[in-house]
């Protein structure tokens, strides 16, 4: 129920901005690995993940470049820019495992904005969010080496999951990370990580 799930996640909006998400709103299943938003494409709604988990990522010269999750209640800031910018997206967004998602119509969010202050309060709250991970995301690129940018990664997967064995495959990690499989292979057999995870298969155990 779209109502239960805006009242307990985001108890500010008020009723009648509650009854036209109620009436304008999509809420819809997206099996693990599909995409809610091509790069490419136009922005037609702003996705709000009821449940599950989204992986937003940006591609550049073949190359895939994650930018961050969005979990529950949250919502993506990239789709954001679309609300005043008839662009096509420079990014896309993937199901990162089964997940229900609220889609509200872009033209709609833009009326309501105007009429709202508590989704205006939302969409910078949000925004806050993910550009403190873009900006933590850039100074893991600049600052650390690629052993603590793959350690923290791993960790996050495991928190996003909610375990600790992850059913994940090198060239996946390698994919993500901006590097090649063949990297990750060696870094995950090298001493730094002795201690830290244990590979079961072609799963990582977070220890």
């Amino acid at each position: 129920m779209k109502s239960d799930f805006l009242i307990e996640c985001y108890p500010e909006f008020e009723k009648e901005l509650i009854f036209n998400i109620e009436t304008y709103g999509i809420l819809k299943d997206f099996s693990c690995g599909e995409f809610i938003v091509t790069q490419g494409n136009y922005v037609k709604y702003l996705p709000i993940i009821q449940e599950g988990c989204v992986k937003v990522f940006s591609q550049e010269d073949s190359k895939d470049f994650l930018l961050y999750f969005i979990e529950s209640g949250e919502s993506c800031i990239y789709s954001f820019a679309h609300l005043n910018n008839n662009t096509a997206a420079k990014f896309s967004a993937i199901a990162e495992i089964d997940s229900l998602i609220l889609l509200l119509p872009i033209e709609r969010v833009k009326l309501w904005i105007k009429k709202y202050n508590s989704l205006n309060q939302i969409i910078i709250n949000n925004y806050q969010k993910h550009y403190d991970n873009l900006l933590n995301t850039t100074k893991q690129i600049i600052c650390y080496n690629l052993e603590d940018r793959l350690f923290d990664y791993l960790r996050k997967k495991s928190e996003l999951s909610r375990t600790s064995l992850l059913n994940i495959s090198h060239k996946e990690i390698a994919l993500d990370l901006g590097t090649s499989r063949e990297v990750i292979s060696r870094l995950l057999k090298s001493n730094k990580f002795h201690g830290k995870i244990k590979q079961e298969g072609r799963r990582i155990k977070i220890l």
